[in-house]
């Protein structure tokens, strides 16, 4: 998978979270971070092993915790893991 197309899922995933109203502050600003340290990791830049364990963590314990009440964006983040696991990450 290119990093095009998980800047789409990153996107998509954007899109998908403004449009969910049901979603709590503090689940909304755990996205946004999440969200951010994908574009991170992503750009290609040097990431310390320890902060990618983090946020492949963090990415796998959202997709569940948004898997009954959100289920696009709990899709669109098992998206993002298989993505950023098909580049390496």
């Amino acid at each position: 998978m290119k990093n095009e197309q998980l800047q789409s899922l990153i996107a998509t995933l954007h899109r998908e979270l403004t449009a969910a109203e049901s979603v709590d502050a503090d689940s909304r600003a755990l996205l946004q971070q999440l969200m951010q340290d994908i574009e991170d990791l992503a750009d290609g830049s040097d990431t310390p092993a320890d902060r990618v364990e983090s946020a492949t963590g963090q990415l796998e314990s959202a997709t569940l915790k948004f898997e009954s009440e959100h289920p696009k964006l709990s899709m669109t983040l098992g998206e993002i893991i298989d993505a950023l696991g098909k580049l390496g990450i």
